[in-house]
């Protein structure tokens, strides 16, 4: 193993609510060195997916919805593609906020109860909806949408009406959405979710429009290790050698370079759950941050590169830890500058 990229998305948020929790957010004292005493670089990137198609030498407006439907089987080449995944939006006094499906837990078969709805009402419109995994829905439509739409993770836990895509065809979509919304909210599927304490599947949120993935055949990283699905997806198209994000002992026998994507912290992060993303962080530290510091202290790792996919680049190298003058300052106050 020579060098190691690590991804931690939410890592330094959003989580403006951590000034006010600031004092029940738990200390990571590796975690605080490495950010204190390694070498800080400003990236270019700032959100996940441009970080991710950044060290893996893609072009940053990639197709994320094209690369998913590849991953669940199915062939984007015909028509235009796009994620449109089942979401809810919560009735404000002013406004609705939208929650994704990690709060949903929604299942294939109401999955498949409101496409079918869906795609029998929009079939004239050449609107038709597609999934393999109840939380991961596509649109595919006859003609382009031309606009520009939200990352899902940009939008969670937020007032939509901020977030709702924008450009020629924006007024297009919000029709279909209106109706759709309007479709869903007489179905079965929802009265009986609603029945036991659930939240409807009131919405959809469509995003991940972009170009075609556009490569060269130099690989940066010989292997990847993370339970992420579209990271996996571009390891396949990119021939990296993949791994499920397991244990810091199974990269004993990885060879080269390698890329580890953590991404536990990104929901919490979003929502502004500083409860469950001080837990994911505690895990974090202790399953991988406090070991890859021993691999580093033993030259097995001659330099960790991590990434916080919100602009900013921690390098940290054996010498960097002789940097004792450096003080330590809590991980609230990155965020806290961040926010």
């Amino acid at each position: 193993m020579k060098n190691l990229s690590l991804l931690v998305p939410g890592l330094l948020g959003p989580l403006p609510e951590l000034k006010d929790y600031a004092a029940t957010v738990p200390r990571c004292n590796v975690l605080e060195n490495w950010l204190a005493r390694g070498e800080k670089i400003s990236t270019s990137c700032t959100n996940y997916f441009q970080q991710l198609a950044e060290l893996l030498s893609i072009n940053k407006d990639f197709s994320i919805a094209h690369v998913s439907a590849l991953i669940d089987g199915f062939d984007p080449s015909r028509g235009y593609w796009y994620r449109a995944d089942p979401v809810h939006f919560k009735t404000e006094m002013d406004h609705a906020i939208l929650l994704d499906h990690e709060l949903l837990s929604v299942e294939q078969h109401e999955a498949d109860a409101l496409m079918d709805v869906f795609n029998a009402h929009f079939m004239e419109d050449g609107l038709q909806l597609f999934s393999r995994q109840p939380g991961r829905w596509y649109l595919q439509s006859a003609m382009p949408f031309e606009i520009t739409a939200t990352q899902l993770h940009d939008a969670i836990g937020r007032n939509v009406t901020h977030f709702l895509p924008q450009g020629k065809h924006a007024m297009r979509w919000r029709r279909f959405l209106n109706e759709t919304q309007m479709l869903f909210h007489q179905q079965a599927v929802n009265v009986q979710r609603e029945s036991l304490g659930k939240l409807a599947i009131n919405s959809l949120w469509l995003w991940g429009e972009g170009n075609a993935m556009h490569y060269d055949d130099h690989k940066t990283f010989q292997w990847m290790m993370t339970n992420e699905p579209i990271a996996t997806g571009l390891a396949k198209i990119l021939n990296i050698e993949t791994c499920a994000l397991d244990e810091i002992n199974s990269m004993a026998g990885l060879q080269g370079n390698g890329l580890l994507i953590i991404d536990e912290l990104l929901s919490p992060a979003s929502y502004g759950d500083v409860e469950k993303w001080g837990l994911a962080l505690e895990k974090l530290c202790d399953l991988w941050i406090q070991p890859l510091q021993q691999l580093l202290r033993k030259g097995i790792v001659q330099q960790i590169d991590l990434y916080s996919a919100e602009g900013r680049l921690f390098r940290m190298t054996p010498r960097s830890h002789f940097k004792f003058w450096r003080r330590s300052p809590p991980l609230t106050s990155y965020i806290c500058d961040n926010a």
